[in-house]
């Protein structure tokens, strides 16, 4: 191999010098990670990006071929799904193979070069030839075998972490849509996954909103940039980084939203909550670099996979009942249990609601209260300020005569004074009710 390398122009040091990173990287990948597979073999995806990013290099054609001496990748693309008697030799030898002019008349597919067995987990996969006479191209040929070999490895191992990544995402849908029907073999396969099924979990999903402004022109515009699904892949590493204890669960789901099945390491609730938004913080941070919106709802914790299932579907209406309310308004993470008046109301079938609605409104003036919506706000605003007209009218930015004006103005459109705590639970009770059903005002 030192001569090899003594013999190579000044003009090709290039060449010499990224071939000799090729080699590096090759000492360096972890045999050990893949495994042995009976699908470990060369496809024409594989071959051919390999001889795209090498074709350049030598000037010099690159034929790889598989186990069975096709040639799959070729810069003579002429030459693709023909057989080559010589790679064949080598597959059945091991050895290396140098072909003359003369000789290459002599087999079939053939042209002159140098053929190099192809080595994967120690085991043939296939052949890479140079084309050329063999005096010309013989101080390439093993540094070409190593670089192909290389980028073999690393094309193996992440179509393997792909088809992992894949298979985690099936199990995960698979919990959410109740495809469990055999639950010991369901938590066996999560085993084999990964996964340790006899932890506790609760479901958390996040929905991505629409861009902020821009407050970092490099990443906004960097994120910007990616298509569609690079954006989803962007963010879902996002996510993963966050929450990267590998006992919880993260996958896509939809467009714009993520799955994440929390692993619990105590029930404690106040402990778990606040886990959770400290992951929640630290994803803040790295989506605001990019001008990501977001926000979280959580479900409660059920035992089993259908209580997952259960606490999944939980955290769905957290998000569904965020969206009832003003853009501007919405919290980045909502527990199921800090809702539990919306979650009860979400639940509660429309009939129910209408005839609770219409016991509660039993004035003419209720329809006009019920289309105010400086009324309503400040109704919402008071309630949210724990009745409290003072701190009301400092939210909204105005007097405490404003207010008590307005609220004097609902008593006398409903019949419900909300200063009293009795019929505060009632106005109270009915605005959720509406907020969560989506009623128009004057729907009955």
């Amino acid at each position: 191999m030192l001569v090899a390398f003594n013999i190579i122009h000044e003009e090709d040091k290039e060449i010499f010098d990224l071939m000799k990173d090729l080699a590096q990287a090759h000492r360096i990948i972890n045999v050990n990670a893949f495994k042995e597979s009976p699908s470990m073999e060369i496809t024409h995806e594989y071959a051919q990006s390999i001889v795209e990013k090498t074709k350049n290099l030598l000037g010099k054609n690159i034929n790889i071929m598989n186990s069975l001496g096709i040639i799959v990748g070729s810069k003579d693309k002429s030459r693709i799904d023909t057989f080559h008697e010589g790679a064949a030799e080598v597959i059945k030898t091991g050895k290396e193979m140098e072909i003359t002019s003369e000789q290459a008349g002599k087999l079939e597919g053939v042209k002159p070069g140098v053929n190099l067995p192809i080595y994967l987990n120690d085991r043939i996969v296939g052949v890479v030839g140079i084309t050329g006479e063999p005096d010309e191209v013989r101080p390439f040929g093993q540094l070409l075998k190593i670089s192909v070999e290389t980028m073999l490895k690393q094309f193996f191992l992440s179509e393997q972490l792909r088809m992992e990544q894949n298979s985690k995402e099936l199990y995960i849908h698979d919990i959410i849509n109740g495809n469990f029907q055999d639950k010991n073999m369901f938590l066996a396969k999560g085993e084999v996954l990964g996964y340790d099924m006899s932890l506790p979990r609760i479901a958390l999903t996040i929905k991505i909103n629409d861009l902020t402004d821009d407050r970092n022109p490099k990443n906004f515009h960097s994120y910007q940039a990616l298509s569609a699904q690079e954006k989803r892949e962007k963010i879902l590493e996002f996510i993963k980084s966050m929450f990267n204890n590998p006992q919880h669960m993260v996958s896509h789901n939809g467009s714009n939203h993520y799955i994440v099945l929390f692993a619990l390491m105590d029930l404690d609730f106040e402990t778990v909550k606040e886990q959770i938004n400290d992951a929640v913080k630290m994803l803040a941070k790295e989506m605001e670099k990019h001008s990501i919106r977001f926000c979280v709802g959580v479900g409660s914790y059920y035992p089993d996979l259908v209580g997952l299932r259960k606490s999944y579907k939980e955290a769905v209406k957290v998000l569904q009942i965020l969206d009832k309310k003003s853009p501007g308004k919405v919290p980045r993470i909502v527990f199921a249990q800090d809702l539990s008046l919306e979650m009860m109301l979400a639940v509660t079938p429309d009939h129910i609601i209408n005839i609770y609605k219409s016991q509660v409104l039993t004035k003419k003036g209720a329809e006009v209260f019920l289309k105010d919506d400086k009324l309503i706000n400040t109704l919402k605003m008071y309630f949210s300020s724990n009745l409290n007209i003072s701190k009301t009218a400092d939210k909204l930015k105005v007097t405490r005569n404003t207010v008590s004006a307005r609220l004097d103005k609902i008593k006398k459109l409903t019949g419900l004074m909300p200063t009293d705590f009795n019929d505060a639970v009632k106005l109270k009770v009915l605005l959720t009710a509406l907020d969560v059903k989506s009623y128009t005002p004057g729907q009955k």
